[in-house]
């Protein structure tokens, strides 16, 4: 793919942009249901699990970071799979990627319908349902061809509407609660047994999956380098400690009964009453459409990604890497998502792909490590060779990796470096453990996946010459 159609996408996402895109790439309907979740699985203990195993996954969310700053480029994931491992593996990486993206996209379209018809009971039966369902498929397609920065304006207007009732939520709800009673029912609590632990971290880690919805973006984003990173490790810890005040409220509010209602709706219900449930559940369907404008924001990148790549070759290929003239998006792309994900929601197909769509992002993300690690490896290879050559200064400006230990042949001597290095191993392991939890028929769905990515890239590369050419 010519590199023309890769200049034509705009910067259109700047440091708080960046921020949002993380932001509704977590929030979206899973706090509605979480707490309740976490408060009969952990008790008293669970506020403080968010933060424990949040500052654990922050070690992948770092590893993210780096790697932005490594690979600007538009795609994230399969950038880094391609540049790590080969063509192969960033085809597959993009592969499972793309469908679990696609499937939480079509599932949220029930989950946003689904709150809405609280309000609106019309939207969540028969053809009422149908016909919201094509509305909204509509909606994100036609708002995201107009440009980044219309669809960056209404992130940044939907993002304000479902922050506003939850820091009203929070500051009136511990402006109410007795801290004295809290307080010693929080002392006398005693830590839950391991086993116990592991099953609320589980549930805590897969609060934290999305964050990496703003490295898909990249080439679209200003300062990448330095943009991304901060967004990430800034944001996905705002909301670690988001996190706690809401589980921490809901335990000392409403306890480890289990509500009628969506949890936070029931405790918006007994702060404000039924002005504030029905407030938050207006809220729920709001965050919920932030969650699916983020994804179908990056998602679309992906087959774009894939295109530049000339992973996905021929005339297929060349429409997918097109950008419209006018509006500077990867239309096609854009097109396509919406279709595929809005007809999965219609026909209820996406069930089966969700069966494995947790599996398939945290097997993406060990991927990911393993690029950083590699990199990180070739970088001190080169500075130990550059240093022992003593020809640093013919050898500057190869590789983006590079400039990674700054030159220094003595990277592990650093604290700094030594702790750069040991991040990864730290975010490998808290994915080998999480991946490990994943049920059997999970691992059966990934791999009918990962056998199906097989064969597209072995008969678009192998049983079509002109693709060969292509790619070539």
């Amino acid at each position: 793919m010519s590199s023309k159609n890769k200049s034509l996408l705009t910067k259109g996402i700047g440091g708080i942009g960046a921020a949002l895109l993380v932001l509704n790439g977590l929030i979206g309907a899973g706090i509605f249901a979480l707490p309740a979740k976490m408060a009969a699985e952990l008790g008293a203990f669970s506020p403080y699990i968010f933060l424990i195993f949040g500052a654990l996954m922050l070690a992948i969310v770092w590893c993210f970071g780096q790697l932005a700053t490594l690979y600007q480029e538009t795609g994230g994931p399969v950038v880094y799979a391609q540049k790590g491992f080969g063509d192969a593996a960033a085809f597959q990486t993009g592969f499972i990627y793309y469908l679990a993206r696609a499937t939480a996209i079509a599932a949220n379209m029930h989950v946003l319908l689904l709150y809405a018809g609280y309000v609106w009971p019309e939207l969540n039966a028969g053809i009422g349902k149908s016909f919201a369902i094509i509305a909204l498929t509509a909606a994100l397609i036609v708002v995201n061809i107009v440009g980044l920065k219309a669809a960056m304006r209404s992130l940044d207007t939907i993002s304000v509407l479902k922050l506003l009732p939850f820091v009203a939520l929070i500051g009136v709800g511990y402006w109410q609660l007795d801290f004295s009673a809290a307080f010693t029912s929080t002392s006398t609590s005693v830590v839950p047994a391991f086993d116990t632990i592991s099953a609320g971290a589980l549930l805590t880690l897969y609060a934290f999956i999305g964050f990496e919805t703003v490295v898909v973006t990249s080439g679209e984003t200003n300062s990448p380098k330095k943009t991304i990173p901060r967004a990430l490790m800034l944001t996905v810890s705002g909301i670690a400690i988001f996190y706690f005040c809401v589980q921490w409220l809901y335990w000392h509010t409403v306890g480890p009964a289990k509500p009628d209602s969506a949890p936070l709706i029931a405790l918006a219900n007994m702060i404000f009453g039924e002005t504030g449930a029905l407030i938050m559940t207006l809220t729920a369907v709001v965050s919920v459409a932030g969650n699916l404008l983020a994804n179908m924001i990056s998602t679309s990148r992906l087959t774009f990604s894939m295109a530049q790549q000339s992973l996905i070759p021929g005339k297929l290929g060349q429409k997918l890497g097109e950008i419209h003239t006018s509006f500077a998006t990867p239309a096609v792309s854009i097109s396509i998502l919406g279709i595929f994900a809005g007809t999965m929601a219609l026909s209820g197909s996406f069930v089966w792909l969700a069966i494995s769509s947790v599996l398939a992002r945290l097997v993406v993300y060990a991927v990911c490590v393993g690029v950083l690690m590699k990199a990180q490896r070739a970088s001190f290879k080169r500075a130990s060779s550059q240093s022992a050559s003593s020809q640093s200064s013919m050898q500057q400006d190869n590789s983006e990796n590079d400039a990674y230990f700054n030159g220094s042949a003595d990277a592990f001597a650093s604290p700094v470096n030594l702790f750069r290095r040991l991040i990864p191993f730290v975010a490998l392991a808290v994915c080998a453990w999480s991946i490990a939890q994943s049920s059997t028929n999970a691992w059966l769905f990934l791999l009918g996946e990962l056998v199906v990515g097989a064969l597209l890239y072995f008969a678009l590369f192998h049983f079509a010459p002109s693709n060969k050419e292509t790619k070539g």
